[in-house]
């Protein structure tokens, strides 16, 4: 098993890592659902993928993992 901090070497989907993006700017699970046309139970679920890659215990220790390998773009 690899160690937690993102070294798993699963990429994020496109969806994961949209709903990840959103997430970063403090949206919530219904503001991401609502801006993706999805439901919430469809971002939990992309929000519970990522997070299981990375082997992260938050949403914002997957944000950050994601941003640190280049899988997710926080600039402005």
């Amino acid at each position: 098993m690899c160690s937690p901090g993102g070294n798993r070497p699963f990429p994020l989907t496109m969806e994961e890592r949209r709903v990840l993006s959103l997430s970063a700017t403090g949206l919530v699970v219904a503001d991401v659902a609502e801006a993706l046309g999805v439901s919430a139970e469809a971002v939990r679920a992309r929000l519970a993928s990522a997070i299981d890659k990375f082997g992260a215990r938050s949403k914002l220790e997957a944000v950050l993992i994601a941003a640190r390998r280049g899988e997710l773009d926080l600039a402005p």
